[in-house]
């Protein structure tokens, strides 16, 4: 279904309370605005109003015979909503409403057969979270919504994940701050004497059994070709765009410190099975493929291991989202579509995560995170992206508690042609790319920055014509502003990172300023310090050196231009990792 871009999006803060009324006014006028629950963030419309329910499915791009949740703002609506609430949906609906539970109902015929995908049934929904609350009394009528993020990627948690999704698309956007519970709703099948989980949740089947003093139960396989009762049963769902790989934890190890260095041989050997596994794939996987980017959603326990390797080559291709200790499952289920989503945009290749063997909320976390991944990948592939037209989302830096800037120095000779245009290309992945965020903190903002400039440039003089016209081509945009610059000190003292076109200029910088060790590298050594070595046909390494194209044809210029590009896109995670960043979202 193709989505089209029609809307100015309203982006509402939690405090604007007229902000507020009008995303409202807008929903009950017949458009689609997503608002916060405590589960993920809704995408919703009139569930009376066919023409805008459908509006849903557009800018979710979602196959019409997925169910709709309505969700209500007071119990008193549901009467009206269905046909029939059966002593099983009663006790849901006095135990566990309002909160993070789906009730499956008969359908009255105030619900269209948009929302219940042509069933004669529904799902009613109370919110417990303030703010939805407060927006569904607003709207004046229920509201059918799924979770608002691109059908089959992972659901949104927070407010700017929704933006990224779905900005011009909506109508509105509230912001409720981050979902709690982060996984979905629970959704139980009440229509019968017993109920059925359709879909685990933060409400479990324990909670279920003891309040209703009955035995749950879960719903088998969907039958081929048949309808889904409930939302997220059909459909693959909460996949990021790269595989995702279960490590299946072996144990929990409670009560252990890992840091402690007097652990017994039997604990480190403990240890060593839970953490191994995610460094062992991790290792097996840039065996492969040297060039392979690694997510890895864990504890912060992970982390530390990696950390004692001390092995800063295998570390420069993992990218860690902690959400707390590796066997909290309350924790990883809470993150866990921040999780991927997160490390989705880091542009790893693959991403690796804890699996659970239990009950309770760990039935619910294992069925999201089954979901979003497939069978192991023998050959994980790097990803393949046109970089510098990346689609990114303006998010002001005022959105950040506090902001730190960090920079990349580009060295040439004369810094008119090959400095110029590597200073462009990573400015203009920088402007496409962005908003950036520290990889400690992602409330503190990162603002990167790229000079030239050249070891025996004459001061201000402008690129060579056929550098401009090869950018132009190459790239987009224009260089043609570009002052060369002669380096000095200072201008190194500035800068965080130093990247040479040629092995040469790198020993002459050293040469003179041994103190920069460790931050001045040619192109060709910054790629070997990551494992990305380059071999031609006859097994040799070969050097990323990018020859001078001064005096030569447009041609030239234009090849030059073009691997520029294609180093400059390879290298690019790991310059703003060195930088201290990420990519926010």
């Amino acid at each position: 279904m193709d989505r089209i871009k029609a809307f100015d999006t309203l982006f509402v803060n939690p405090s604007d309370k007229d902000g507020l009324s009008k995303a409202a006014k807008l929903l009950s006028d017949g458009n689609v605005v997503a608002f916060p629950t405590e589960t993920v963030y809704g995408l919703g419309a009139d569930a009376t109003n066919s023409d805008a329910v459908k509006k849903i499915f557009e800018a979710k791009g979602r196959p019409s015979d997925n169910p709709l949740i309505v969700h209500i703002s007071d119990k008193s609506q549901i009467n009206e909503l269905v046909e029939e609430i059966t002593p099983v949906a009663k006790k849901l609906i006095d135990n566990f409403m309002p909160g993070p539970i789906t009730v499956i109902m008969r359908k009255s015929s105030k619900i269209p057969s948009e929302v219940s995908a042509g069933l004669n049934t529904v799902g009613i929904r109370m919110p417990s979270h303030k703010v939805a609350l407060e927006f569904l009394s607003l709207c004046g009528c229920p509201v059918a919504a799924p979770s608002a993020n691109l059908s089959g990627s992972p659901s949104p948690t927070t407010a700017m994940h929704v933006k990224n999704d779905m900005d011009g698309y909506v109508a509105a956007i509230v912001d409720g701050g981050d979902s709690n519970v982060g996984l979905e709703s629970t959704v139980v099948d009440a229509t019968g004497d017993i109920p059925v989980i359709l879909r685990p949740g933060a409400i479990t089947s324990e909670m279920i059994d003891e309040a209703l003093s009955t035995t749950t139960a879960y719903a088998g396989a969907l039958e081929a070709g048949s309808i889904p009762p409930a939302p997220g049963m059909k459909y693959r769902h909460y996949a990021p765009g790269c595989p995702v790989e279960i490590i299946t934890l072996p144990n929990t190890l409670e009560g252990v410190d890992y840091t402690d260095e007097k652990l017994s041989e039997e604990q480190k050997d403990e240890v060593f099975k839970l953490f191994a596994p995610f460094v062992l794939r991790a290792k097996e996987i840039l065996d492969s493929n040297p060039a392979a980017r690694i997510g890895i959603f864990g504890g912060h326990e992970i982390s530390y291991f990696v950390e004692k390797l001390d092995d800063e080559r295998f570390s420069s291709h993992i990218n860690f989202y902690i959400y707390g200790d590796l066997c909290d499952v309350s924790s990883a289920s809470h993150c866990l579509f921040d999780g991927l989503r997160h490390l989705d945009r880091q542009e790893v290749d693959v991403i690796l995560a804890p699996g659970f063997k239990g009950e309770g909320l760990e039935v619910a976390y294992m069925n999201r995170l089954s979901k979003a991944a497939g069978n192991i990948v023998d050959d994980v592939p790097s990803r393949a992206y046109d970089e510098i037209n990346d689609n990114t989302v303006d998010i002001p830096l005022e959105y950040f508690d506090d902001v730190f800037t960090s920079s990349v120095l580009f060295v040439s000779e004369n810094d008119t042609n090959l400095s110029a245009i590597c200073e462009g290309v990573l400015t203009k992945l920088f402007a496409k790319k962005g908003p950036f965020c520290s990889s400690e903190n992602r409330k503190i903002g990162a603002e990167l920055y790229v000079e030239s400039c050249g070891l025996y440039a004459s001061d201000g003089l402008s690129p060579d014509s056929m550098a401009v016209e090869a950018f132009s081509d190459v790239v987009g945009g224009t260089i043609a502003h570009h002052l060369s610059r002669r380096a000095d000190v200072s201008i190194y003292d500035m800068n965080d990172l130093i990247l040479t076109a040629h092995d040469k200029q790198a020993f002459e910088i050293l040469n003179s300023y041994p103190e920069l060790d460790g931050r001045v590298f040619s192109l060709s050594s910054y790629m070997a310090s990551k494992g990305l070595v380059i071999k031609g046909d006859d097994g040799r390494v070969a050097s990323v050196s990018i020859p001078d194209p001064t005096g030569e044809n447009k041609e030239t210029y234009i090849h030059t231009t073009k691997a520029i590009k294609a180093w400059l896109q390879i290298l690019f995670p790991y310059i703003i990792k060195d930088l201290g960043a990420e990519r926010f979202s």
